[in-house]
């Protein structure tokens, strides 16, 4: 009556560049495009560690509930997994004065990274781990040391399949996306010169929704 499926991904990537063509986060270009070793770091894309599981289970036909829960199955989707890490960069200030995409400097002492209890989405990480660096000068904060905010997410979904003769049948479907409305929040800033902006997140994912539906096939 019950069958799932779950894997868990531990992994690392590293590269120099996440895209062939400069823009923002996945693509920000070199700060010293003489020096490309500079910009080894995580892949924007990297996820550390990942869980997903998925389940369908079908309800026993009970004696005295028979009608009720016959042909009935709940089925369910989840994700857990760490946040992508973001690259550092002034968006309009150029220290360097060479028209790429300067990094600040990282404050000896600072944890880039906030203890779980103090990060909010208007502080999510510590901003005081940087500074501006002097000016003609190359920061030295390397590439995407910012992590980003993971994701849970757990749907579920209720459905029955009615026969309707030998070749008819009416599909009943109940479902809900994000079930436990977890804030999944979105990418916080990562350019120094927004002011109160770096370091804060303004989107988040989508909230608990229900849909129903009922499907006829013949």
């Amino acid at each position: 009556s019950l069958s799932f499926l779950a894997s868990f991904v531990w992994s690392k990537s590293i590269d120099d560049a996440d895209s062939i063509l400069a823009g923002l986060f996945d693509g920000a270009g070199a700060q010293n495009e003489n020096n490309l070793r500079l910009e080894r770091g995580l892949s924007f894309f990297d996820v550390p560690r990942r869980v997903s599981a998925a389940f369908v289970y079908s309800f026993p036909n009970g004696r005295f509930l028979r009608a009720a829960l016959n042909g009935w199955q709940m089925s369910g989707v989840i994700t857990l997994q760490d946040g992508t890490p973001l690259n550092p960069f002034y968006i309009a200030t150029d220290f360097a004065n060479t028209g790429t995409p300067n990094r600040p400097n990282v404050v000896p002492g600072q944890s880039v990274s906030l203890p779980p209890g103090q990060r909010t989405a208007q502080h999510w990480f510590n901003t005081n781990a940087f500074s501006d660096p002097a000016p003609y000068t190359y920061g030295n904060a390397g590439r995407d040391i910012i992590p980003g905010p993971g994701n849970e997410v757990v749907d579920l979904s209720l459905h029955r399949r009615i026969r309707i003769g030998e070749r008819a049948g009416l599909e009943i479907r109940a479902e809900s996306f994000n079930i436990l409305n977890h804030p999944n929040w979105g990418i916080p800033g990562p350019y120094p010169d927004l002011g109160p902006f770096f370091g804060a997140i303004l989107s988040s994912g989508n909230p608990r929704r229900f849909q129903f539906a009922v499907r006829a096939d013949f």
